[in-house]
C-alpha cells in the first residue's frame, strides 16, 4: 500500500494532471454496474399496479403494523423478503428505512454515530403525517409520494422501481452469481467478500424541481449536473486526489449523501445515511431537453406535467435510510437537517481570524521571523500552522529536537503576542516499539485488522511503514487510511468486527490542534491537555480536517484539500464550499493562493481577496512552492493583500455573529443568493456570487485579468431591495449592474434594511480586540428601517454555555420623537463605582449623578439628559 502523498513527489517531476486510472469507475466497480444498468421496472402508467415480470418489490398488506411513531411493514419481490419502517420526526421531517429482514445471517451496519443523538419522533396516524409533512405509500408497485404542508407533491421514492437490496448469503457450490460477486479485484489488489455483494440502491425523484444542490465533496458547479447519460454517477468515496480535476463527478476528501432542492415556493431535502462507498446518478428535466413527468396528485385527486430532478443513490453495503425535510423554505430546510446532524459549535474567535500555514516552516527561528513580520508590516493574524515535518521521524505527538528544541516558549512567544499555534497530524502510527503511542495502542488492540481478524493491517505512508488505529476502537475516533485507490482495503476489519466498506465515508484525514500558551508540562501532559478540550475543558479549541462524513461539522471546521494555483482553482472554490454550506457543514475554506504551484501576483490578490469573505480563512501550501508570505510580494500587492486580511478583521463580530447563528438554526454563515432570495430565478445557478449572512453579497474576481464584472443584485418578492456600495457607500439599484473592478477592489454590497457591527481598531490578532468598541453600519429600507444583532462573549471559553455572554438585536426606524431618558437602572453589581460621565456627540463629557444600593447590588443613574433617538456614551468607572 503506496500513501498518495508520497506519490506525488514522483508526479510532480512528469505531470500535473491527476492519474485516473488509479481510481475506478463505474464501469470497474461491480455493484455500481449492476445498479446502472437496472430498467425501469414499473410501467410508465402509474395507474396500472402490475408488475413488469414480477421484478419489482410490493409490501405486503397483512404485515403492516403501526407503533406509535412508526410504521412497519414487509417488502417482498421474487428474491426475498425486506423490512420497510417508516418513521415521523419532529419539524416536518421523515425517515425511511429498508433492510434485511430478521433472519438475515449478518446485522447491517448503520452510521448511527454520524447523527446528533436519537432524531426526535411524533406520533403517526393512519394517513401518515409527520407534523406538515405527508407520506403516501403504494403497496403494489411498492413506492412513495412525500407532500410538503402546502399539500404539494415534492418527492417521491422508488418511482421508477430501482430499489435493489443485494441480501447476505453463504455462498453456494454451482450457484452462478453475477460477475465480482464474490470477490472484486482492481489492478493489484483483490476485495474479498466473505458475505457476498451487500449493495442497495433506490431511486429518488424531487417534483417540481429542476435545480438541485450538495453532494460534496466534488470540484464540480454548485447546481448538480446531469450524469445520466454523460459521465459517471457522482461518486462519493473518501480519497486523496492529487491536483483533483475540475467538472467532473470524482471522489475527493469528503462525503455528505445529502441533496437540497430549491424552486420559487418550496425546498426540499434529502439525506442518504450510508457510510459505503455511494454512486450517485443524477438527471434533472432542464438537462434532458425539457422533458417533464406526469405524475398523479393522490392527496388532490388530478395528474401535474411538472419538471423534475430524480437522483439514483447506489451504496456498495448498509441499508436503504433516508430523511426527507419537508421544508418549506432555505432556511426551514437547514434547521431541519441541522436538528438531525448537529451543528458547529461556537468556534474561538482566534479560528476566524486569518491562518499563515505552509508545509512546512523550517525551524523555531522560522516561526520567530513570521511571527514578528505580520507586526511589522501591520498585517493581522491569529494562527500559525505547522505542518508534520515538525514531528520526530513522523511519530505523532512529538517534536523534531534539532528543529523545535523548545516548543514551548516557541509556542509562548507566539501566544505573548495573542495568536495561536496549530500542528498537524495525520491519523497513521509509525510501526516503531520505542514509539510509546503505538506500542500502548498495539497492546490494547487498537488497530485495524486484515481480513483475518487477527493480523494488524499495515501499509506504508509518511512514517515508512505504518498502521491504522480502527475508528470504532473504544472511544470513537475517526481516522481516514490510505491501498487500492490510495486508500485501505474494503475487507480489512474495524473494532467490532466492521469491514471497511462498510464505514467508508466516515473519515478524518488530517487532525489539527490549536495551542495557545502551553503550561510547563511534559510532552505527554501537553497531548493530554488537547485531548481534555474536546471533552469541554474551559477552552475552545480549533479542529479541523480535509475528510469527513454526515456530522463532519459537530467536531471541526473542514478545508477543501489540495488544490491548485491557478484561476480554474480559485473559481471553482465558491461553488465548492456552498455545496458544503448547503450540506450542512457551515465551517469551510480553500487554501488560500493554492496548495500545488507558484500563484503569480494578481491570482494570489485576488485568492486573499475571495478568502477573506469564506468562512475558514488560510493560506497554506506545498513544500516545493515558493514562500509567499504577504511581505514577500511586491509592495501594492503586500497593501492589496493586507487590505484584505484587514477587511476580514474588521468583520470579525458580523461573523462572530453569524456563527452563533448558525448554532441556534442551522443558518450557514455563507449562503447562495438563492437561500436569501428564494423567488429569484435567474440566481438559482449563481455560485461566483454569495451572501455572508443576510446582509452582504460578495462577488469577488476570479478571472484573469479582469477589470469590470456583471453582478446582478436580487430583490425581494413585492418591493424593491435597495443595495449599498461597502467601500463608498453609494446606492445601488437592484437588477444587472457593471461594476470597475481595479486590483485593490472587491464588489460587495450591503442589503437595505439590515446592520453590520464592525471593529474598526485593527489590532495583531482577533484576541486583543474583543473588548473594543463596536462599529454599526445600517443600510436602511426603502422605508428608512434596518435591523440587525450582534453576539460577544469572552471569544475564547465555554462560559456562554453558562450564561456569560451579550446577544443584542438592533432596530433602526425614522422616527421623530421628543422622548429623553429620565433614569437608567443596572441591576446586579457587585461593588459601587467611583464616578460616571456622559459623552454626548460631540459635546465635553458630563458628570452624572448616581446612587449604589448594596443591598440590592442596584446602580441607579439619574438624568443622563439625552433623547431615545440621541448617540451617546456613558462611562461607569471602579
Amino acid at each position: 500500500m503506496v500513501c498518495r502523498r508520497v506519490v506525488l513527489l514522483v508526479l510532480l517531476i512528469g505531470t500535473l494532471a491527476v492519474r485516473r486510472e488509479d481510481f475506478k469507475t463505474c464501469e470497474q466497480s461491480g455493484f455500481c454496474k449492476r445498479h446502472r444498468a437496472i430498467s425501469v421496472t414499473r410501467p410508465r402508467n402509474s395507474q396500472n399496479n402490475s408488475l413488469k415480470e414480477n421484478t419489482g418489490y410490493e409490501l405486503v398488506p397483512q404485515s403492516l403494523k403501526s407503533v406509535r411513531s412508526r410504521i412497519d411493514a414487509i417488502l417482498q419481490n421474487s428474491e426475498g423478503k425486506l423490512a420497510f419502517r417508516l418513521y415521523g420526526l419532529k419539524d416536518a421531517s421523515v425517515r425511511i428505512q429498508i433492510d434485511e429482514s430478521e433472519e438475515s445471517i449478518r446485522k447491517r451496519f448503520v452510521p448511527a454515530e454520524a447523527l446528533d443523538g436519537e432524531p426526535g419522533e411524533v406520533l403517526l396516524n393512519h394517513a401518515v403525517f409527520s407534523l406538515l409533512t405527508r407520506v403516501v405509500v403504494t403497496f403494489k408497485p411498492f413506492f412513495m409520494d412525500v407532500y410538503n404542508e402546502y399539500g404539494e407533491l415534492v418527492a417521491q421514492m422508488n418511482r421508477d422501481g430501482k430499489l435493489k437490496v443485494e441480501q447476505y448469503r453463504v455462498k453456494e457450490e454451482g450457484k452462478e452469481y453475477p460477475e465480482n460477486f464474490w470477490e472484486e479485484s482492481f489492478k493489484s489488489f483483490t476485495d474479498s467478500k466473505p458475505f457476498g455483494s451487500s449493495s442497495i440502491g433506490v431511486d429518488i425523484s424531487f417534483i417540481g424541481f429542476r435545480n438541485a444542490y450538495g453532494l460534496p465533496e466534488h470540484a464540480d458547479s454548485f447546481a448538480l449536473k446531469s450524469t445520466v447519460g454523460n459521465t459517471d454517477p457522482f461518486r462519493l468515496y473518501n480519497l486523496d486526489v492529487f491536483e483533483y480535476e475540475l467538472g467532473n463527478p470524482m471522489s475527493l476528501y469528503l462525503s455528505v449523501p445529502y441533496i437540497v432542492a430549491h424552486r420559487k415556493n418550496a425546498t426540499l431535502g434529502a439525506l442518504w445515511l450510508n457510510a459505503a462507498e455511494t454512486w450517485i446518478d443524477t438527471q434533472s428535466s432542464a438537462d434532458s431537453k425539457g422533458l417533464f413527468r406526469s405524475v398523479i396528485d393522490r392527496v388532490r385527486g388530478f395528474t401535474l406535467r411538472v419538471p423534475h430532478f430524480d437522483a439514483h443513490f447506489m451504496s456498495e453495503t448498509g441499508i436503504v435510510d433516508v430523511f426527507f425535510f419537508g421544508g418549506p423554505g432555505p432556511r426551514d430546510i437547514q434547521r431541519q437537517l441541522s436538528r438531525i446532524t448537529g451543528v458547529t459549535p461556537l468556534p474561538p474567535i482566534f479560528s476566524i481570524g486569518y491562518h499563515q500555514s505552509r508545509w512546512n516552516y523550517n525551524d523555531e527561528e522560522d516561526v520567530d521571523q513570521v511571527n514578528e513580520k505580520f507586526d511589522a508590516y501591520d498585517i493581522p493574524m491569529d494562527v500559525i500552522w505547522l505542518d508534520i515535518e515538525h514531528t520526530e521521524g513522523k511519530r505523532y505527538f512529538t517534536w523534531d529536537e534539532h528543529k523545535f528544541p523548545h516548543p514551548r516558549e516557541m509556542v509562548n512567544r507566539v501566544a505573548a503576542k495573542g495568536r495561536k499555534m496549530v500542528t498537524i497530524i495525520d491519523p497513521h502510527i509509525k510501526i516503531d516499539n520505542n514509539y510509546p503511542i503505538y506500542k500502548d495502542a498495539k497492546d490494547l488492540e487498537l488497530y485495524v485488522k486484515k481480513s483475518d481478524g487477527s493480523t494488524n493491517f499495515e501499509g506504508h505512508c509518511w512514517p515508512g511503514s505504518m498502521i491504522c488505529l480502527s475508528f470504532k476502537a473504544k472511544r470513537d475516533e475517526v481516522v481516514l487510511y490510505f491501498g487500492p485507490e490510495v486508500t485501505m482495503n474494503k475487507d480489512a476489519l474495524h473494532f467490532g468486527g466492521i469491514e471497511h466498506r462498510e464505514v467508508r465515508l466516515v473519515g478524518s484525514c488530517t487532525i489539527c490542534m490549536a495551542y495557545g500558551n502551553i503550561p510547563p508540562l511534559s510532552k505527554a501532559k501537553c497531548n493530554a491537555l488537547v485531548v481534555r478540550t474536546r471533552c469541554g475543558w474551559f477552552l475552545l479549541f480549533a479542529y479541523c480536517h480535509r475528510s469527513g462524513f454526515v456530522g463532519t461539522q459537530r467536531t471541526a471546521a473542514v478545508w477543501t484539500g489540495d488544490n491548485t494555483a491557478d484561476w480554474d482553482h480559485l473559481a471553482i472554490t465558491a461553488a465548492m464550499l456552498l455545496s458544503l454550506s448547503v450540506s450542512g457543514v457551515p465551517f469551510v475554506g480553500a487554501d488560500v493562493g493554492g496548495f500545488f504551484g507558484n500563484p503569480d501576483e494578481q491570482l494570489l490578490t485576488r485568492w486573499y481577496q475571495a478568502g477573506s469573505f469564506q468562512p475558514f480563512f488560510r493560506a497554506h501550501a506545498h513544500i516545493d512552492t515558493k514562500r509567499r508570505e504577504p511581505w514577500l510580494a511586491s509592495r501594492p500587492t503586500m497593501q492589496a493583500i493586507r487590505q484584505a486580511i484587514r477587511r476580514r478583521y474588521a468583520l470579525l463580530p458580523y461573523w462572530y455573529t453569524l456563527f452563533r447563528e448558525h448554532m441556534i438554526t442551522g443558518a450557514p454563515p455563507m449562503r447562495p443568493i438563492w437561500f436569501e432570495f428564494p423567488n429569484e430565478e435567474n440566481l438559482y445557478e449563481e455560485e461566483k456570487a454569495w451572501m455572508v449572512g443576510s446582509a452582504l453579497l460578495v462577488r469577488p474576481v476570479v478571472e484573469k485579468d479582469t477589470y469590470s464584472v456583471k453582478i446582478v443584485l436580487p430583490t425581494e418578492q413585492n418591493k424593491k431591495t435597495r443595495w449599498f456600495d461597502w467601500e463608498s457607500g453609494i446606492e445601488r439599484t437592484a437588477g444587472v449592474l457593471h461594476v470597475d473592478v481595479p486590483i485593490t477592489h472587491v464588489p460587495v454590497f450591503q442589503r437595505g434594511g439590515t446592520i453590520i457591527p464592525s471593529w474598526q481598531r485593527i489590532r495583531r490578532a482577533s484576541t486583543l480586540m474583543i473588548q473594543d468598541p463596536l462599529t454599526l453600519f445600517i443600510a436602511l429600507d426603502g422605508k428608512g428601517y434596518a435591523k440587525g444583532s450582534v453576539y460577544l462573549d469572552d471569544g475564547a471559553t465555554h462560559d456562554y454555555m453558562k450564561g456569560a455572554y451579550i446577544s443584542a438585536e438592533i432596530e433602526y426606524n425614522s422616527f421623530e420623537t421628543e422622548t429623553w431618558i429620565e433614569r437608567i437602572e443596572v441591576q446586579g453589581l457587585a461593588h459601587a463605582p467611583h464616578n460616571i460621565s456622559i459623552v454626548r456627540s460631540s459635546d465635553p463629557t458630563d458628570a452624572l449623578e448616581f446612587s449604589y444600593n448594596g443591598d440590592r447590588r442596584t446602580l441607579t443613574i439619574r438624568k443622563p439628559l439625552v433623547s431615545i433617538t440621541q448617540s451617546y456614551k456613558i462611562h461607569i468607572s471602579f
